[in-house]
């Protein structure tokens, strides 16, 4: 009797696991075929670099940017 639902619980096991590891390789499998897809028929898109003065110039004064830099400054002097 234990013998039989050890033996049934191995298999239920054995077949959980299986359907696991299937499910993951699939998933795994579609994403890198999904993956090269997409970097074949898809351009690249590069970035503009932006210059320090294009992020102050969005609405923070410099001298809002340099108390902070500051405070950064400070707290990791204080932090070691």
């Amino acid at each position: 009797m234990v013998s039989d639902l050890l033996l049934e619980s191995a298999t239920l096991m054995l077949i959980g696991m299986v359907s696991v590891f299937t499910f993951l390789l699939l998933l795994v499998l579609l994403m890198t075929i999904m993956s090269r897809v997409l970097r074949r028929y898809s351009p690249v898109k590069v970035a503009e670099k932006s210059s320090k003065t294009d992020t102050v110039s969005n609405g923070l004064s410099p001298a809002v940017v340099a108390a902070i830099s500051a405070a950064v400054h400070q707290y990791r002097q204080q932090h070691k």
